[in-house]
């Protein structure tokens, strides 16, 4: 496995033009398990520190809950998103693997570091394109996710694929408010 520079950034152009084909070249590169953990920890870190660096930027201050709050959120919304990638597939009659989520659940995650990079830089900049390059990341994250599972599970249309993402998040949005709501717990007023 070529972990240099140049690989990287051409493995981070593969994934934004053909992200089905860098799904299926990070698949058959059998990345051992300890590795694709190791991985998963360091876009944790990564997004937590430049989480951490845009709020800064901003002026908000950090973080409420500290680097450890952050770094334990960041963890859950990733392992929740790798084990719904994973179970929905699966229920929807797909073949892919945890192991190999997990890896392009990863990658995915490193992917998207790129636009928090943009949205610090913008901030410092040029701040009204912030908003912008949200939506964008937004679009790309979909849309290489939408390939991904293409290639993970095994399925065949990259538009079903979005439209079983966006009703799933929908869907698990309101069985989490559900749950909140049973449990008493509820945003607070501002």
């Amino acid at each position: 496995m070529d972990l240099t520079i140049s690989a990287i950034s051409a493995l981070v152009r593969e994934t934004l033009t053909q992200p089905k084909a860098a799904a299926e070249r990070l698949l058959a590169m059998n990345v051992p398990d300890d590795a694709r953990w190791l991985g998963f920890v360091l876009v944790v870190v990564l997004s937590v520190l430049l989480g951490q660096a845009s709020v800064l930027v901003m002026g908000e201050g950090a973080f409420g809950g500290g680097l450890a709050m952050m770094a334990m959120f960041q963890t859950t919304v990733l392992l929740a998103m790798v084990v719904a990638v994973q179970g929905i597939g699966r229920a929807c009659g797909g073949v892919g693997r945890f192991p190999d989520t997990l890896l392009l659940i990863a990658w995915l995650q490193f992917v998207m570091l790129v636009f928090q990079v943009l949205q610090i830089i913008s901030l410092v900049l040029i701040p009204p394109l912030f908003g912008l390059i949200a939506v964008l990341a937004l679009v790309v994250f979909l849309y290489v996710l939408s390939h991904f599972i293409l290639a993970l599970h095994g399925f065949t249309s990259a538009l079903k694929v979005g439209v079983g993402i966006i009703f799933s998040v929908f869907g698990i949005a309101m069985v989490l408010a559900i749950l909140l709501a049973m449990l008493g717990i509820a945003p607070e007023a501002a």
